[in-house]
């Protein structure tokens, strides 16, 4: 099955790179513009019309009035990639702003890869806030962005205020070491953000600001807190062990820029921003992947999948790295 899964990404990256690849020969020396197809990503972008994945911060900082956050970019969007010449000459520039830089640290991840990546809870989560329906339409269950909603909460909690913000989150499956009946927990799940606009006697209404994942009634409701920035990246614990339990949404293998979870925590001294190995399934010892740990429960851990080799799924032997 792996061997099925890895022949069709590269027939998919091949296809993507022959696409591409007369657009610099029509725009001349200057950049082209890209429309945004399903399954895009701007690493996958990079390598198709650079030959190398790792240059998509160039694309993304080229587009950043249009592109707030570069790991959700939409099919339909245009965006600029510019030449490789432009490419290099951003590459050799001068860093003039080198004393504004060491004034204030910049995160290395972002703020909506932190707020909305799911986590292992030992408990399943409960909150006297709930989502309704909409505020326009009531038959509507599901909402997008900018969606005016309605939330409700039991009368032993206190209202709501206007300007206070919400977290979508839902509970998801139970989740056990694979191979183990060993039970960790449920997979939250942070799906969106909805901002309290007015307030009524029984009920509120408010403005789906953000949407990361499916955002329905009945969806529960808790305070936003804002994770701390990741400024840096360390080096995992060398001496601790675990695997991959689950990867976000249950998918059975996971690409680059997906969400995954590691039976590793902090009574195992891992931390955010610390970096995990992932080791081939194969009974060698190599290194086939490296993790970017965000969010941390006294047991697991949620990660950023960082770069790999090869599709990635639960089972998979996990120890300190570095980047």
């Amino acid at each position: 099955m792996r061997v099925k899964r890895c022949a069709k990404t590269v027939l998919v990256v091949v296809a993507f790179s022959l696409m591409v690849s007369g657009a610099w020969a029509k725009e001349g020396r200057k950049g082209t513009y890209y429309v945004v197809k399903k399954g895009d990503t701007l690493w996958a972008i990079s390598q198709a019309f650079y030959g190398n994945p790792l240059y998509w911060p160039i694309i993304w900082e080229s587009n950043a009035k249009d592109v707030n956050n570069p790991h959700w970019i939409y099919p339909g969007e245009r965006i600029y990639v510019p030449h490789p010449s432009e490419v290099a000459a951003l590459l050799k520039a001068p860093k003039h702003k080198k004393k504004v830089v060491a004034k204030k640290k910049k995160p290395l991840l972002s703020r909506e890869m932190l707020l909305f990546a799911s986590y292992i809870s030992p408990k399943r989560l409960s909150s006297p806030y709930t989502l309704g329906t909409s505020v326009y339409d009531a038959d509507k269950t599901m909402f997008n962005q900018l969606e005016q909603v309605s939330l409700f909460w039991k009368p032993q909690a206190p209202p709501p205020k206007v300007g206070d913000k919400f977290m979508v989150v839902r509970n998801g499956d139970k989740v056990k070491v694979p191979g183990t009946k060993k039970f960790l927990g449920w997979e939250i799940q942070n799906l969106g953000i909805v901002k309290v606009e007015k307030v009524a006697k029984d009920r509120a209404q408010g403005v789906v600001e953000t949407v990361a994942f499916s955002v329905r009634k009945g969806d529960l409701l808790v305070p936003l807190k804002l994770l701390p920035p990741i400024y840096e990246f360390s080096p995992g614990p060398k001496d601790k062990r675990g695997v991959i339990v689950r990867l976000q949404e249950n998918k059975d293998a996971g690409g680059l820029m997906d969400f995954l979870f590691v039976n590793l925590g902090k009574r195992d001294g891992i931390k955010p921003g610390m970096v995990l190995d992932v080791y081939s399934p194969e009974g060698v010892d190599l290194i086939v992947g490296k993790l970017v740990v965000l969010r941390v429960t006294p047991g697991t851990c949620t990660c950023y999948l960082w770069t790999s080799g090869m599709p990635l799924e639960p089972g998979m032997e996990v120890r300190g790295g570095t980047l």
